[in-house]
């Protein structure tokens, strides 16, 4: 008698024990707030690092890292100035090539836009002259420019100038070719000074720039 109770209350058991496996789990809803949300990685966008040459004061490239910094996330003064190479200094027309500087500057570069400042008149050879002088120069998407406070004249840029020249060069460096739009900052000088009639980069173009990380 005993025996049959106690065989009846094991299958009681096992039955209790497999109905409790069978039966679903219900799940909990998760409401908007208590779900966790995952932060938005930033974009990390290429530092542009200012250097001068020669004994350049300081003053002009604070003033333009202040002026690009309205436009771009990450600008650098470089402290440390760099020599002009003598190999690139024309003596007769008391220029420097531009393009040699343009040399100079790429070994700076490491994952930078490296942008070259000088007091000195730069040039580089057209069908005019080969030592023709000019105001700034970058290839497009080289990731380097150098841009001089000084004319071909001898003047100096007014700080308006001087501030559209560094966007336009910069723009080259990061891939902007010439535009059409006689209005925008990135419109072909054409051997001229355009500046007085550019007063800020076009729809398209800053749609460009704004993709590369610009303000």
């Amino acid at each position: 008698m005993k025996s049959r109770f106690a065989v009846t209350l094991m299958w009681l058991l096992c039955l209790s024990f497999f109905s409790c496996l069978n039966k679903p789990v219900e799940k909990k809803e998760v409401t908007a707030s208590e779900k966790r949300i995952e932060p938005k990685q930033k974009t990390q966008v290429p530092c542009v690092k200012i250097y001068g040459y020669g004994y350049l004061p300081i003053d002009n490239l604070e003033f333009l890292e202040s002026e690009l910094e309205r436009y771009y996330p990450s600008v650098e003064v470089v402290r440390q100035h760099l020599k002009l190479p003598k190999e690139y200094y024309h003596r007769e027309r008391n220029r420097y090539s531009g393009t040699g500087l343009l040399k100079d500057l790429k070994r700076l570069r490491k994952g930078c836009i490296v942008l070259g400042v000088t007091d000195e008149v730069i040039y580089k050879a057209n069908e005019l002259s080969p030592t023709y002088g000019i105001f700034g120069i970058s290839p497009v998407g080289g990731h380097v420019a150098v841009i001089s406070l000084t004319l071909p004249s001898g003047k100096r840029h007014t700080k308006d100038h001087l501030v559209k020249l560094m966007l336009h060069e910069l723009g080259h460096a990061f891939g902007l070719n010439h535009c059409s739009d006689e209005l925008c900052l990135m419109v072909d000088a054409e051997h001229g000074n355009k500046f007085s009639h550019t007063p800020a980069f076009c729809h398209s173009c800053k749609s460009f720039l704004s993709a590369k990380g610009w303000k």
